[in-house]
């Protein structure tokens, strides 16, 4: 059993709404900030994404630790928000360890298998470069390690599912072939590349985009998309078969506001659909009640999401508990590192003392020798014990190894850290 000090804390679409949800991506920078000065954390990722809200740490000591982070989140939550804390889940030790896998693998997503997460996860990681630890760093990689095993070995990554899918195909069931269509993407967050490679699967060719924070014309030099200035937005809206929101930034107000819908498609339009991919809500909650409107949020394509493949399911948690297993192994071995560190050290004084007596009584060639011959030697006479050390960690006796080091050879082990 891995014990802490890796631990996290969380929400996610399982537990409470995506309004709720939403509240927390806001107060995202706020929280990383209080981190980064608190004493009690020693390192921090943060993973929120259009499903969940989650902070995985280190936690030298696991409840003051666990207190701090808790009361920096609160200190943090919107006025009216402070219920959202009690709601949070905690995770430490290997139960953290196994939720991440499990999280990068797609088994705990909105649409089981969900194809960004595994991108989502990478980019968590990146983003927390100044202030991650190495313990992170490994759980992490182990995490992406697994992940990707679950999407090139199993169907549940071979279907390459995402939110972004299951929504356009409820508005293909629900109203036409997108083949052919016009559609225009507003914003250029991260679902909106995903969205776009969607559609031209589909055979959807006529696409624009329109970025209020101008980022427009960046987007499109590297997608087959069209820039839409402010003031084509209005006919823009006018002549789409559909429109797709995903922005994949907080607003105080909506880019697409029921004034500029009833605007755009009044009279005798044609009724629109609405694919709104934003957890803050891109789209204007009364542009619902348009009649020429029908809006499709996250949390109607949540309730469409497909029911996963119990095969591939059962093929992916496999692949998370040898992950899990894998990873336990390896840390569990690295609590001998001081131990061989300071033994390795002690023999190493005598070898380097032998290194330079031969120095001075032979010619350089044949000193160079010794040395050599020593320093095989050596590495020769502690490899058992290296591994043996590995082993007695893994088991729980390293404790019995560092009492034998300290009486047979006087050497002293500090603390795993």
């Amino acid at each position: 059993m891995l014990g802490v000090p890796i631990a996290a804390l969380g929400l996610s679409h399982h537990l409470v709404t995506l309004d709720e949800l939403s509240a927390l991506t806001g107060a995202t920078q706020s929280v990383g900030q209080a981190l980064e000065a608190a004493p009690e954390v020693g390192g921090y990722v943060l993973l929120s994404t259009c499903n969940r809200f989650e902070i995985y740490f280190d936690a030298p000591l696991f409840h003051p630790s666990v207190e701090a982070v808790l009361r920096i989140i609160g200190e943090s939550l919107p006025a009216g928000r402070s219920e959202l804390l009690d709601q949070f889940e905690v995770h430490a030790g290997q139960m953290a360890v196994q939720h991440l896998l499990e999280v990068a693998a797609g088994l705990d997503a909105m649409v089981v298998g969900e194809a960004e997460i595994l991108g989502q996860v990478r980019d968590a990681l990146a983003s927390a470069e100044t202030h991650n630890t190495p313990a992170l760093r490994r759980l992490f990689h182990a995490a992406l390690t697994t992940g990707k095993a679950v999407s090139s070995q199993t169907d549940l990554g071979a279907t390459g599912r995402s939110i972004a899918a299951v929504g356009l195909a409820l508005v293909e069931q629900r109203h036409f072939p997108l083949a052919g269509r016009r559609v225009l993407l507003m914003g250029t967050g991260s679902y909106a590349r995903v969205v776009t490679a969607n559609l031209r699967r589909l055979g959807c060719e006529d696409l624009a985009v329109y970025s209020r924070s101008g980022r427009a014309e960046r987007f499109a030099a590297t997608h087959p998309v069209e820039p839409i200035s402010s003031d084509a937005l209005l006919p823009a809206l006018a002549e789409a078969d559909l429109v797709v929101t995903c922005s994949g930034q907080d607003h105080t107000t909506p880019i697409l506001t029921t004034a500029l819908l009833a605007s755009a498609r009044g009279g005798e339009s044609a009724l629109l659909p609405v694919l709104d991919l934003s957890l803050s809500g891109d789209v204007a909650a009364d542009a619902a009640e348009l009649v020429g409107v029908d809006l499709i949020d996250l949390d109607e394509i949540g309730a469409h999401a497909p029911a996963e493949q119990s095969a591939a399911v059962i093929a992916a948690r496999d692949l998370v508990t040898r992950g899990v297993d894998t990873y336990q192994h390896l840390e569990s071995g690295r609590e001998a590192t001081p131990a061989v560190t300071a033994m390795r050290s002690h023999v190493s004084q005598f070898i380097e003392r032998e290194i330079e007596s031969a120095a001075r009584r032979y010619d350089a060639d044949t000193a160079a020798a010794v040395a050599r011959s020593l320093r095989r030697v050596s590495n020769a006479l502690l490899h058992t014990p290296s591994l043996r050390a590995a082993e007695l960690a893994r088991a729980g006796d390293l404790a019995d190894y560092q009492r034998a080091l300290q009486t047979l050879f006087g050497i002293e082990v500090e603390a795993h850290s």
